[in-house]
């Protein structure tokens, strides 16, 4: 199975810099052109994707049907996954990073989502869609930074750890994951070459018990 990882696009919280969370903030026009761009990317590389899959914030979902359009894909077959749900930042949401550094030095935020339980939700919604859609093979997940990179982190056993700068996951950003039974390459597709370059993760094999590789992370 072929994944793409595709991020929102940009909207207006994260113009002004304010952690969005669960917060169901709308993309803005600088966003849907982005992700009009991605779109493309994805009809001229891997025009054959035949399952859309995304989180239920608005930013997601509206994504999800501009690539569906670009894609002739019928927006009433994609998959909403509450799972895919941007991770709970608490009392952090809706500030600028300058107000959180202030109010939370430590990074914290009280009411957050734990690191551990980000993981272990990214797992189960990535090892439900082989056993619900075992016909699909390439498949596009439309969701949000948090929970992507907890999934990466999670399929991979905490290699490439949460938050490392190993990976990124900008606004309208595109990854491809190749799956059987673990991950045999990870891209991430380079926008200034116009082509996917490879992300060193090869030869990891999948970890069936998160808990175990989420908690390294934290630590």
């Amino acid at each position: 199975m072929d994944f793409f990882l595709l991020r929102h696009g940009e909207t207006d919280w994260n113009l002004a810099g304010r952690l969005q969370g669960r917060a169901d903030i709308p993309l803005n026009q600088k966003g849907r052109v982005q992700i009009g761009h991605a779109a493309e990317v994805l009809g001229r590389v891997y025009p054959a994707i035949d399952l859309i899959i995304a989180s239920p914030l608005a930013r997601a979902r509206e994504s999800a049907e501009i690539v569906a359009d670009r894609l002739a894909y019928d927006k009433s077959d994609i998959i909403v996954e509450p799972l895919l749900v941007e991770r709970c930042f608490g009392m952090g949401e809706g500030l600028t990073s300058l107000e959180r550094e202030e109010k939370y030095p430590d990074g914290f935020y009280p009411g957050m989502e734990l690191l551990e339980d980000l993981c272990k939700r990214a797992y189960r919604a990535f090892e439900r869609i082989p056993a619900l859609f075992p016909e699909k093979n390439s498949i596009l997940l439309v969701a949000h930074g948090a929970i992507l990179y907890a999934l990466v982190t999670a399929l991979t056993g905490g290699r490439i750890p949460y938050g490392s700068k190993m990976l990124t996951f900008e606004s309208a950003s595109i990854h491809r994951l190749q799956y059987a039974g673990g991950i045999s390459k990870l891209e991430k597709y380079d926008r200034k070459q116009s082509l996917f370059m490879d992300i060193d993760c090869r030869e990891v094999q999948l970890v069936r018990k998160c808990s175990r590789h989420c908690r390294k992370t934290v630590l």
